[in-house]
């Protein structure tokens, strides 16, 4: 059991042992108008064991998690939830990613073509977007058991880490760019009913360039000094979206709103500054009457809401979905 007291908060750091991740748990953990226990969860354990000793051991637990492994991933949450002293999680913080593990076009690419085509390693894509859905059921879940005992006074928070890749072209890591433009628009189409539904408020941010120790070293040497972008900036963003009265600093280098609680927000942190990006514009008015309509009150979410009826009376009928 964690170290507690009445107004202390739980957060769960995927991919807790280093860069982003490692930097947010020290964050939290200096924090002071806020007690936070928090779990690192991270596949790596070596690296938890070169910085364990600067971690207050009574307020952080290290809890070996391959966030691929639905498995791994559902016995990290509930190991979580037994360690909070509130059994609960406040904030939950998705934050592990690897980039591409193959290259599939151009240079590099090596084909047998005397040989049949074998499956891709899509690694990439199994942590940095099936790990995250796996992430915000398992957080759904035990926020509705933990509603249970307090239905009150709970405000359960989710980030996830995106890119700004994911928004634009990026040749060299089509997987990580792709699984991260997913993560932004499940960000965007979650993020409203959620809070409406489970009470759990959904953004993320979107790193710009950012040195990290799986950074390569040429670009660490010859990337600009003045477009690299501080660890402080990510801090900043998740401050402004795990904050219960949506609190935005006033000046300047943030477009958030100050005393707006933030939710299907996708932030992007470059260098000092906060941009609160939004999706495209529709073209014409028949995309945007579509858009208009993909609500749950909507003409999408009403035949949804139909279809699902029908395939409930099929299941009961004893007929297949």
């Amino acid at each position: 059991m964690s170290s507690s007291s009445p107004d202390t908060k739980t957060a769960l750091v995927t991919g807790a042992c280093s860069g982003i991740g490692l930097a947010l748990v020290r964050h939290l953990l200096a924090k002071k108008d806020a007690k936070w226990n928090v779990i690192l969860a991270d596949i790596n354990e070596k690296a938890y064991q070169a910085i364990s000793r600067d971690l207050d051991s009574s307020r952080t637990i290290f809890i070996p998690t391959d966030v691929s492994s639905w498995d791994s991933h559902a016995a990290a949450f509930k190991k979580s939830v037994e360690w909070s002293p509130n059994n609960r999680i406040d904030f939950f913080a998705a934050n592990a990613g690897i980039a591409d593990q193959e290259i599939m076009i151009g240079p590099g690419s090596n084909y047998n073509l005397d040989a049949e085509p074998q499956k891709p390693n899509l690694s990439c894509l199994d942590v940095d977007l099936y790990g995250v859905l796996y992430g915000l059921k398992l957080f759904v879940h035990y926020t509705r058991k933990a509603r249970q005992i307090s239905p009150t006074d709970f405000y359960p928070k989710m980030v996830i880490t995106a890119s700004c890749v994911g928004q634009y072209p990026f040749a060299v890591a089509p997987q990580y760019a792709a699984a991260k433009a997913a993560c932004i628009n499940l960000t965007r189409s979650t993020g409203i009913p959620a809070l409406k539904h489970e009470g759990i408020a959904i953004n993320c941010i979107m790193p710009a360039f950012v040195l990290t120790n799986i950074m390569p070293e040429y670009l660490s040497t010859n990337w600009p000094k003045e477009f690299v972008t501080p660890l402080s900036t990510m801090m900043r963003a998740y401050d402004e979206l795990i904050e219960v009265e949506g609190r935005v600093v006033g000046d300047g280098k943030s477009d958030g709103k100050d005393g707006v609680v933030k939710t299907a927000m996708s932030v992007e942190c470059v260098v000092d500054r906060l941009f609160y990006r939004t999706h495209v514009e529709p073209p014409d008015e028949s995309q945007a009457y579509l858009v208009k309509e993909a609500t749950e009150d909507g003409m999408w979410g009403m035949g949804l809401k139909d279809e699902a009826v029908k395939m409930m009376e099929k299941i009961a009928a004893g007929g297949r979905g």
